[in-house]
């Protein structure tokens, strides 16, 4: 039971970064806008959405895990540094 409870802390807290990450808000704003313009103009499958949304949200993650790699590795190499 306690493994659950970890995995489920730990899913809720990626999630609440990843929702409250500016760069994503954006990003999802901007293909929310995209998708429903060309719905208007040309309908479009809605697998074909979905694809665009899990492929918008994979990059999204990857970005941040490439972000705070980042920031770590400045902090470890100011504290070098010091």
């Amino acid at each position: 039971m306690t493994d659950n409870m970890n995995i489920a802390k730990k899913a809720g807290k990626g999630l609440a970064a990843y929702l409250t990450d500016w760069k994503n808000l954006l990003a999802h704003s901007l293909l929310g806008c995209l998708l429903l313009l060309i719905a208007i103009i040309a309908p479009v499958v809605w697998w074909l959405k979905l694809i665009l949304i899990v492929c918008l949200v994979t990059l999204n993650i990857l970005r941040m895990r490439w972000s705070k790699a980042r920031k770590e590795k400045k902090a470890v190499l100011a504290k070098a540094v010091e």
